[in-house]
């Protein structure tokens, strides 16, 4: 049975912190994305992230920047603990400090997902954190105002250091570079008639070792990945299209109406009908 992938919708409330520790090895049990930006800080340890069709590592003091609908999962380093902050905030609670451009949000548009931070700029990142939680903490009066104030100024930060964090280089080893390359063969050609065979003879190497690799890379399953990329199109010519399911599961590479309805259900917990007729998603 193909795992589920998880899709967030909706937020009760337009701005969530979080400041979370494992003390043991710690997997995402679920790829995900969700329809709110997510800002994610980590303090203390190191972390594989994988986002979209890459594999990023991701150590104490760095920045991860996920844009709405973007696939992303993290995974353990080594069985090492970790310490982090997660945010995660909806266009509509900083809309009035955006200008025509909306140039606050141009950093989740980069291609760089991670920014790697010296000390004076953790220092003063982590700062603006600590402001953020405890205000959430306290809750008190103008606490929101405060925030909105607080995720500004951390997004007026990183914006303007993107050209700088954008020249970044980090290494990353031959193996995540070729699943990287595999998961974005994945990305661009999810309509097609794709197997785990085809794709390993098309980058010369065995089925078997792609499926081991590939999973142990970037923590998904070849088959969770690809029908989460799938899924996430159809949804969107679901709601943006006319077109019949039947048309929608041919486009979006699926062997049957009938397949398609059951992936679909398994990870949006309704059929593709219901999901058309539902408002707000």
């Amino acid at each position: 049975m193909d795992r589920e992938l998880k899709v967030y919708n909706i937020l009760e409330q337009p701005f969530y912190i979080t400041r979370q520790k494992h003390d043991t090895t710690f997997n995402m049990p679920v790829c995900h994305y969700h329809n709110v930006y997510e800002i994610y800080y980590l303090l203390e340890g190191r972390r594989n992230y994988f986002i979209q069709n890459k594999i990023y590592p991701v150590v104490k003091g760095d920045i991860v920047l996920i844009n709405i609908n973007d696939i992303h999962k993290t995974m353990d380093f080594n069985n090492s603990a970790h310490e982090r902050i997660l945010i995660n905030f909806k266009k509509d609670f900083i809309a009035p400090l955006l200008d025509d451009n909306n140039c606050l949000l141009d950093c989740f548009l980069s291609e760089n997902k991670v920014i790697h931070l010296n000390v004076s700029e953790q220092s003063f990142v982590q700062s603006i954190l600590m402001k953020m939680l405890e205000e959430d903490r306290k809750k008190q009066k103008g606490y929101r105002t405060y925030e909105k104030i607080l995720l500004t100024e951390l997004l007026l930060f990183i914006n303007r250091n993107m050209e700088k964090f954008n020249e970044q280089k980090r290494y990353s080893s031959s193996i995540q570079n070729k699943m990287s390359e595999v998961a974005l063969y994945l990305m661009e050609n999810y309509m097609k008639k794709i197997s785990l065979k085809q794709v390993a003879e098309e980058f010369f190497i065995t089925p078997s070792h792609l499926s081991r690799t590939f999973k142990k890379t970037t923590g998904f399953t070849f088959v969770e990945y690809l029908n989460s990329i799938r899924i996430k199109e159809a949804r969107k010519l679901l709601k943006e299209t006319g077109k019949s399911v039947m048309e929608i599961a041919e486009l979006t590479g699926f062997e049957s109406q009938t397949h398609f309805g059951r992936v679909f259900k398994q990870m949006t917990g309704m059929s593709p009908l219901q999901y058309r007729k539902q408002p707000g998603f």
